[in-house]
């Protein structure tokens, strides 16, 4: 599959001569991409959706942020930001229209080949956000000019995924290891018990995470590349965060009955196995039940 700048990204746009009015005028209008998508198609070239930020009077989005920042630093194929509007709640992002198909409706289509190429490509991509560290300063979560914003992650289970905001990386850390008390003293675990003395793992640096990989989020363009999309949950967090992301999307993805065959398999592939600390998060679980 092409490693380059896909050539729509430096075209013109069919929205570069309009005005933001305009923009909001014609939205309302706009059909869905998708039924089961908040995506609208604003032009023949482009689409628009509202910004997922929790947090009120942000000064920008992080989903355009997300976007901005993945197409100047790598080489995975994102759709180009062309417009952020401000609206009274959120913000409106247009981005560029990608032909093709989700990955999801031709994944069963797909031989073990094919499957196993797509593999590579993932993980190639996954490698390029991980050489996008946060430097020592940087709070964990979204990005955006306001310092440290709301994470929302699948990283903090069922009850509430979402959490923070978070000062640095050391309040994440403190957060996550009190979790853990509070669910090995809800699960009755033994003081002397080995998992105890187990701490959350903060020894890499943070590093640009996507948080939601899952092939209804990877569009198969008809350019021969994997477009990923839907970046509203992307941030700053520790490199295992992105494996176990996609084990619990998996997991929510079955849940809502959709099957990817061989999807299981590919994860440690791409992401890294990160088994240990999978396996960590599991056992402190009880501790983010409580909000």
């Amino acid at each position: 599959m092409p490693d380059s700048k896909p050539p729509i990204s430096f075209l013109p746009s069919d929205v570069d001569d309009m005005k933001d009015e305009e923009i909001l005028e014609l939205q309302p209008k706009a059909p869905r991409v998708l039924a089961d998508y908040g995506v609208q198609r604003l032009t023949p070239g482009t689409v628009a959706k509202a910004s997922q930020d929790m947090d009120e009077d942000m000064s920008d989005a992080s989903e355009a942020n997300a976007l901005n920042l993945v197409f100047s630093k790598t080489t995975i194929p994102v759709p180009r930001v062309r417009r952020v509007i401000k609206r009274e709640w959120d913000y409106l992002i247009v981005s560029d229209y990608i032909k093709g198909p989700l990955l999801a409706d031709v994944w069963a289509t797909y031989s073990i080949w094919k499957k196993v190429c797509v593999a590579f490509t993932l993980r190639r991509y996954v490698r390029q956000l991980t050489q996008l560290k946060a430097s020592p300063t940087t709070p964990p979560g979204p990005i955006g000019a306001d310092g440290p914003r709301t994470c929302i992650s699948p990283i903090f289970g069922q009850i509430q995924h979402y959490r923070g905001p978070f000062s640095s990386y050391a309040e994440l850390s403190i957060f996550f290891n009190k979790r853990a008390k509070m669910g090995y003293n809800a699960d009755k675990l033994p003081e002397d018990h080995p998992s105890r003395k187990q701490r959350f793992d903060d020894s890499e640096a943070l590093v640009f995470s996507h948080q939601d990989i899952n092939p209804r989020n990877i569009i198969a363009g008809e350019d021969g590349r994997l477009w990923m999309i839907d970046w509203g949950w992307a941030g700053y967090y520790p490199p295992w965060f992105e494996y176990v992301a996609m084990q619990r999307q998996l997991q929510n993805e079955e849940i809502g009955g959709y099957y990817h065959k061989y999807w299981d398999l590919l994860i440690p592939f791409v992401c890294g196995p990160y088994f240990a600390q999978e396996k960590w998060l599991a056992l402190m679980s009880m501790g983010l039940y409580y909000s």
